[in-house]
């Protein structure tokens, strides 16, 4: 009988496979290596991820210098609006266009946090908060680099409509451009699926082309600051102004249109009915 013991198989590995952490996955983000406000300028042009990178792990936090950014160059799109019509919209379009992107930005937040998490995102709400800081102020800084077409068109043109839509195709196309930094950012943060975050992006624009109707007019003639009486649909509002009519203005009586007959005499029906003017 062989007493020689067979040999053993080999066990199977049945673990499943170590977690592999979803950092470094984008080359862009790392950390800033030097500190300052030019720096984080910088780095929100040609890396902004990297920025993302300092808002979630690194010890220089940027958001002041985020906010910062976001504001000054919201104000001066803004201020380059108010050019148009000059006068009161010279300080109304810049606390318009201010107020109504950082209140759209305040309004989707939570939704963009539940998206995330639904498309995977491993993120706590400070950081979706930074990620949402960090897609406004590249979007602003776009706003400003197309600041001097618009202002060659606010002073040399007066076309209304086509002032408008002009600046609502920028707002768009620097939209998107910020959002793709939304959805960068998302992958380096654990996200495995991207159709949510997409879903978001089309929601917030819808946001924010409907609050450019909500705090009208930003441009044009200024009669008040803000009408919350009226209740407007953004594609309502831009057909009214191809058109040159108000759907919301109350219809005119036919009886009101009617003018009172007069005498030949030229004098009214009135002074016909006088009795002091019989003889």
């Amino acid at each position: 009988m062989n007493d020689t013991p067979l040999a053993e198989t080999p066990k199977q590995n049945t673990s499943p496979p170590p977690y592999k952490s979803p950092l470094y996955k984008d080359p862009d983000y790392l950390p800033i290596e030097e500190a300052g406000f030019s720096q984080i300028l910088n780095h929100l042009l040609k890396k902004p991820l990297s920025v993302i990178y300092e808002i979630n792990h690194g010890e220089r936090n940027p958001l002041l210098a985020l906010l910062a950014i976001t504001l000054v160059c919201l104000s001066i799109f803004g201020f380059v609006l108010g050019m148009f019509s000059a006068g009161a919209q010279l300080w109304a379009a810049p606390a318009k266009v201010v107020g109504g992107v950082l209140f759209s930005g305040v309004i989707c937040l939570p939704s963009l946090y539940i998206f995330g998490a639904l498309g995977g995102m491993q993120a706590k709400i400070q950081q979706i908060i930074g990620l949402m800081l960090t897609f406004l102020s590249i979007t602003a800084l776009l706003l400003v680099g197309f600041a001097p077409i618009l202002w060659l068109f606010s002073t040399s043109s007066n076309s209304l409509v086509f002032f408008g839509f002009l600046s609502i195709g920028i707002w768009l196309i620097c939209l998107i451009f910020g959002l793709r930094v939304i959805t960068r950012a998302s992958k380096s943060m654990g996200r495995a699926k991207g159709g949510h975050l997409h879903l978001w992006a089309i929601i917030y624009m819808l946001v924010t082309v409907q609050m450019t109707t909500t705090l009208r007019p930003i441009i044009g003639e200024y009669d008040q600051f803000i009408n919350l009486t009226e209740k407007k649909f953004f594609l309502v509002h831009w057909g009214e102004t191809l058109t040159g009519k108000n759907t919301s203005d109350p219809p005119v009586k036919k009886s009101d249109t009617q003018k009172k007959p007069h005498s030949h005499s030229g004098q009214s029906s009135d002074d016909d009915t006088n009795p002091y003017l019989d003889e």
